[in-house]
């Protein structure tokens, strides 16, 4: 509820957030921690329960899981959806898409580099060391840029393929959960990830700037993956 109604108010004021002169994506939304709850106090009861929650999958983890979890780490753009896509989901024979893609990219890393900068929440490895990460990284924890960009990238593709929708949105959660299962976020960082995604997937899709990419994209595509909706 929280997070549609986030959507909603955002999108009925053109995406304020942002410098209002300026395109979307040359003007990333610098305030985008505004959107976010504070992460949990490294002190608190939920921060311990995320560990415990850590702690679990890191014993239970299957080395395929765990090989899983290694592979998306190494992958994070929209090509990880070629588990729904298929194998032939590539840049080479999408190139629209993956133009757009990328471009759209560079606003949600700057977004999540902006929340993360700003609460600079320590990694669940940096503050409890007998956690095994299956990554490293130097940034903050909070929010979590690999949840951000699976869920910012399933919302996209998910209006361009609406028939493929749950499947896309299932893969950006496991995608999304898998940073738990190699350890490198807690479960609030990817929950602020989900929404920060989302969110932004509603502004990109409103930038006027973008309708031409967008349009062109989908119609390559719904050629590949939906020929009755191409006209």
């Amino acid at each position: 509820m929280k997070l549609a109604l986030i959507v909603m108010l955002l999108c009925a004021n053109g995406g304020t957030l942002m410098a209002e002169e300026a395109p979307l994506l040359s003007a990333p939304p610098l305030t985008a921690h505004a959107l976010l709850p504070a992460p949990p106090s490294e002190d608190s009861a939920t921060t311990r329960e995320e560990l415990a929650q850590l702690h679990t999958l890191q014993m239970q983890r299957s080395p395929a899981q765990l090989a899983r979890a290694k592979a998306d780490a190494a992958e994070e753009n929209v090509f990880a959806f070629s588990t729904v896509l298929g194998p032939q989901f590539t840049a080479e024979q999408f190139p629209l898409a993956t133009q757009l893609f990328d471009r759209l990219m560079q606003t949600e890393k700057a977004a999540v580099r902006e929340a993360k900068d700003y609460w600079h929440r320590q990694r669940p490895y940096a503050l409890d060391p007998t956690l095994t990460p299956c990554a490293n990284a130097s940034n903050g924890s909070y929010p979590s840029g690999h949840a951000t960009v699976a869920y910012m990238d399933a919302a996209l593709l998910a209006q361009m393929l609406p028939e493929r929708h749950d499947a896309l949105f299932e893969r950006a959660a496991d995608f999304a959960r898998n940073r738990l299962v190699c350890g490198v976020h807690y479960p609030s960082d990817v929950e602020a990830g989900k929404t920060l995604g989302t969110v932004l997937a509603a502004l990109l899709q409103r930038d006027p700037a973008l309708a031409t990419q967008i349009a062109a994209a989908t119609r390559e595509l719904q050629r590949a993956y939906s020929p009755a909706a191409v006209h």
